[in-house]
This record gives C-alpha cells, structure tokens and sequence, in this order.
C-alpha cells in the first residue's frame, strides 16, 4: 500500500505540474500530432537481458495491480483521463529525487486534503448559520498562515476567533438538541398509555407478560430497536444477526436497567428514556447528541439460568448497546 501511496504523490504532482493541458499534444516533423504516451516513450528502447532486468521489470508491473481502482476511487481518474495521468507519473518519476519537486508535491497532497476532509466538515459545521464559511477566503487564509503574511490577522488571533465560534455554535446546537428533546418528552407523557416515573423514565406496555422479572445481577435475553425523536433508527437486534441479544441487566444505561427490573418476561415495552438516564450531555458516536432523549422498543424474551450465564463469554464490543462506567467518562453505544 506505501507503494500505491507513493505513485499517487507522484501522479498528482507531475499531473499538475504541467498547468496546460494543451502541451499533452506536440506535432512531429511531419506535422502530425503525437499522442501523450508516444511523449512519454521518451527513454531507450527497453531490453530485457538479465533475469535481474526481468525480475525489475516485472517487479514495476506487478506493483500497479490494484492501482486502476485506486485511480478511480480516491482520484476520480477516469480511463478516458489516463493520458493525463500517464503525463503526471512520468514527471513525477523523472523528479522523484528533487527536493523542490517534493516540496511541491506536498503542497499538492495537502491542498487535496484539504479539499476533501476538512473542508466539507468546517463548510458543514457552520452551513446554516449567521456566519457560513466562504471556502475562497477559508483558502486565502490557510495560504497566508503558510506564508507567514499576517496583513489581517495573526494565527493565534485566528485561532481564538474560530475557535470561540466554534464553542458558541456548539452551545447553541446543545441548547436547541435539549428543548427540542424536552419537548417531546413533555409531549409523549400526554399519551394514552403512557406512565410517567418520578426519575422521567416514561412506558408504555404493548404486550403485558406473566414470566418472572428479573434483577439487576441477571442475564436476559431481548429484542429491541432504539431511535431518536426524529425517528432514526440507531441499533436494533435485527441488525445483529442473531434472533435475540443477551445483556446484563446491571451494565446498561439506567434508563434500561430500570426498565427491565420491571418487566415480566414475555412483555413488549416502548420505553422513552430522557437523557439524564441515557449519554447526557455527552452523547454517543454520531447518531446520539448530547442531550439526547432515546426511545426504544423492547421485548424481554428471557432470563439466562446461572449456568447458562456463566458458560457464555460476553464479546461487549458487539453485544452491549451501552454500559455502565464511570459518571465522569460518559457512555457509549456499541452497534453491530
């Protein structure tokens, strides 16, 4: 894969290093236009006398295998633009050993990061808000950092401004995440059905049970499927493969360990757990916000027998939608 890595550098340098794609056609003697991989052909014709040459040769070849897709994938190259890329590598083969050409193919590489990882993040982050981002002065900016010009502002200075708006508009999403979130729940508990605990946790019973109810050192078997008030769906059961989970009851969030200390086996809940039982305002991965109220639809099948809990290893990393840690470390969720 380093191999692959370094003749991409190469490829992007040397294709931008001849700005003109016009100069990709020369005519010959006769007049006649030369196409770009007769230009390239421009060393000795190639000889094969040793098995070192065929061994190098072939060792050149056999390096490319997967580089077409590699191409197409994290370029955008195109057959039709293999030309282009056929120019670009031979230059940057010819210039591979010239400090000033890597140099230049680092400024390449680097603006293409920044093109295609940080931008869309930064552009996203503030895309709807009294200050979007204008991507030509964010590549103003980035250029004069780079060249030391402080004509407008110092890096310090900038990274203060960006920063503390950053921290404003994440305080301004929270707030909003949270009202919205409370709202529903205030919403919910008017719900025929619907019971209120004095904590905020709220249920509904959509099948009603007559197994045992387990405890919170107990092993149970579920079926579940959790969602956002938006109605996005973030884990189920269904997507694990399996015809239930098995959980313990003490390692959840306390929203769910609640709940099912109050459950027969056999009962089919929704559950909407506000988030000071769920991530709070830590949130978990991309799918859950801080301040996140979860719902969630859950079915107790069963509880494990001891033996049958002691003879089953726990893999938490794929099992587990959320386990307990410490107050201080937050939560996360685990999907499949």
């Amino acid at each position: 894969m380093k191999k692959i890595i370094m003749l991409a550098l190469l490829i992007a340098a040397g294709s931008a290093f001849n700005s003109a794609s016009a100069q990709s056609k020369k005519k010959d003697k006769k007049g006649k236009q030369k196409t770009v991989c007769e230009m390239v052909r421009i060393v000795p014709q190639t000889r094969l006398d040793t098995p070192s040459d065929t061994l190098s040769y072939a060792a050149g070849m056999a390096i490319t295998r997967g580089l077409n897709d590699y191409l197409a994938n994290q370029f955008g190259v195109k057959e039709a633009q293999m030309p282009d890329f056929l120019r670009g590598l031979h230059q940057g083969i010819e210039n591979r050993k010239d400090s000033a050409f890597a140099a230049y193919v680092a400024g390449l590489i680097i603006s293409s990061q920044v093109e295609k990882s940080m931008l869309p993040n930064i552009v996203g982050k503030f895309e709807g808000t009294s200050s979007p981002i204008n991507t030509e002065l964010l590549y103003r900016g980035f250029k004069d950092a780079m060249a030391k010009d402080t004509t407008f502002l110092k890096v310090d200075e900038a990274s203060r401004i960006f920063e503390k708006k950053q921290m404003e508009l994440k305080a301004q999403k929270e707030a909003e995440t949270k009202a919205k979130n409370e709202a529903y729940l205030e919403e919910n508990k008017k719900k025929e059905g619907v019971v209120v605990l004095p904590d905020g946790l709220q249920y509904r019973i959509i099948t009603k049970g007559n197994g045992p109810i387990p405890k919170e050192t107990d092993r149970v078997q579920v079926i579940y499927e959790g969602k956002t008030i938006d109605g996005k769906v973030f884990d189920a059961t269904s997507r694990h493969g399996v015809e239930f989970d098995t959980f313990n009851v003490g390692g959840l969030i306390e929203g769910w360990t609640e709940a099912l200390q109050m459950m027969p086996v056999g009962s089919k809940w929704e559950i909407v757990i506000p988030q000071n039982l769920a991530y709070k305002e830590k949130g978990a991965g991309r799918d859950i916000a801080p301040f996140s109220t979860l719902i969630f639809t859950l079915e107790l099948k069963g509880i494990e027998a001891a033996a049958e809990k002691e003879a089953k290893v726990m893999d938490a990393a794929k099992l587990v939608p959320a386990k307990k840690v410490p107050a201080n470390k937050g939560k996360k969720t685990v999907k499949k």
